[in-house]
């Protein structure tokens, strides 16, 4: 016997085995923590009601939700192979449809006015672990957030500041994506003691050399699993209402751009099967927690632009793309399917210059080195690969940031705009991305000298100059013309 699906219902955990029980057979069920340390324990041995095929065991046996736990089940003194983690949940308090809109356009957006003057439909927006969740409770700035028999704290302040953002990219229209992150220097102070609790054991700190930036989430301690589970639980409780008060979000990207991870989602050093199990752990914790509330909360993978080839060529620092998404859906497809998507960054090979066009790493081949919007199929190709499928349906890409540098003159000012609209183009002709996400809305002089933005910036002081050619054909690029064509056609 081996099990086949493990099944999440409102109060009970149901084990699918591929055959019939025989009767007088005495099984058992051991469930552990999903956290990745040297040794777990069983939590408990529990005897489960057999039916059929199928075991069942409460989800809360262990005073804890079962949801996100590992299952091995017993035969004796056999331990059965097969399926170990939830892949299913049938009761979830929301079931709203994931919202569909009618273009791909997206934008990190500063000026929301503008941004509805612009016609912006998709938005992805950072949000830090230790920004919203606090040790302790502290007077006038707390909200209790109860998660799993015990009270979590959430800063008030902050959670109401992003509060702002997301209502107001909700009234005009956004579809909205979280980009999960876990950084020691953010936008608010965070305890030192609590983010020793938080960030990943094996997290190196920023260093000099750019790395360090930001850690990978701790799901390597209890403690840690346990704040990790409150702030998605917290985000989705908080961002899914009916009401929409506090704005709506459907998505969470899981860290930033992982395949460098040694830069932005740091655990150390480590080889990549050890990287990708542990990633796998973030992705399966935050799509069980956030579906138990919201049932089409969708999970992304982030990736840069490498893909055969990995930044540096440091193997324990850096990863090979493809080689990560292949062991991560193997790694799946065994022990408790995940419903992963992708979150890809397909920025020019040079971020300097914005003619994509002429990357030379980007070839049109299946082994090509990276992928930017000159050959942005290659990575369709992967995703209609039979193994790669979801429930018999393509996983979904959204292009989560990426933008086109300009250089303080008319010209390349143009050559920016036409890579936009080229871009653009490209995208429109793989219908499994659902948004083009720009970055971004205006310039900005502390991003390593380049100038991404729509708005041109002052060279001297701060503040926004002028929009940009750029910005004009962003406007009109989902617009048809006089004769009916989309703008983004004629390119």
């Amino acid at each position: 016997m081996t099990v086949n699906r493990i099944t999440a219902t409102a109060d009970a955990i149901r084990i699918t085995l591929d055959a019939p029980i025989p009767a007088e057979t005495e099984l058992r069920v051991i469930p552990f923590s999903p956290i990745l340390a040297d040794e777990v324990e069983p939590l408990t041995v529990l005897v489960p009601e057999a039916e059929g095929d199928t075991l069942t065991v409460s989800r809360f046996a262990c005073s804890r939700d079962g949801v996100c736990l590992s299952y091995g089940v017993q035969a004796g003194d056999e331990l059965l192979e097969g399926k170990q983690y939830v892949e299913a949940i049938t009761a979830s308090e929301r079931s709203f449809p994931y919202p569909v809109v009618d273009t791909k356009k997206g934008l990190q957006v500063v000026d929301y006015a503008d941004a509805r003057e612009l016609g912006v439909r998709h938005s992805a927006i950072n949000v830090n672990e230790g920004d919203f969740l606090m040790p302790a409770y502290v007077e006038g700035d707390t909200i209790e957030f109860e998660h799993d028999g015990r009270v979590f704290y959430f800063r008030k302040s902050h959670v109401e500041k992003m509060d702002e953002t997301f209502v107001g990219l909700s009234e005009i229209g956004c579809v909205i994506t979280f980009i999960l992150l876990n950084s020691p220097h953010w936008r608010c102070a965070i305890d030192p003691a609590f983010w020793e609790v938080i960030k990943h054991p094996a997290y190196t700190g920023k260093a000099d050399d750019g790395t360090g930036l930001i850690s990978a989430f701790n799901l390597v301690t209890e403690e840690g699993l346990a704040y990790y589970r409150a702030f998605i639980a917290f985000l989705t409780a908080r961002y899914t209402r009916e009401d929409m008060a506090h704005g709506r979000v459907v998505g969470m990207i899981v860290g930033n751009e992982v395949d460098a991870g040694y830069i932005w989602c740091n655990s150390g050093e480590m080889d990549m099967e050890t990287y990708v199990r542990e990633y796998a752990t973030a992705l399966r914790v935050t799509w069980q927690t956030a579906a138990t509330i919201y049932a089409h909360m969708r999970v992304y993978v982030s990736l840069d632009h490498f893909w055969t080839m990995a930044m540096n060529g440091e193997s324990l620092r850096y990863y090979k793309t493809r080689d990560m998404l292949v062991y991560l859906n193997e790694l799946a497809s065994e022990e408790g399917q995940i419903p992963w998507h992708i979150a890809f960054h397909p920025y020019p090979e040079d971020l300097n210059y914005p003619d994509f066009w002429n990357d030379r790493l980007a070839t049109p081949d299946d082994e090509a080195p990276i992928i930017t919007f000159k050959n942005l199929e290659v990575l369709a190709r992967f995703i209609y690969r039979p193994e790669f499928l979801l429930n018999g349906e393509r996983r979904r890409i959204i292009l989560s940031e990426q933008g086109f540098n300009s250089h303080w003159t008319p010209e390349s000012e143009i050559l920016q705009a036409c890579a936009y609209d080229r871009a653009y183009r490209k995208v429109m002709e793989i219908p499994e991305i659902d948004s083009f996400i720009l970055h971004a809305h205006h310039d900005n002089k502390g991003e390593f000298g380049l100038n991404l933005g729509l708005w041109r910036r002052k060279k001297e002081g701060d503040g926004m100059e002028a929009p940009k050619p750029m910005y004009y054909v962003f406007k009109a690029i989902d617009q048809k013309d006089e004769k009916g064509v989309y703008h983004w056609e004629r390119y």
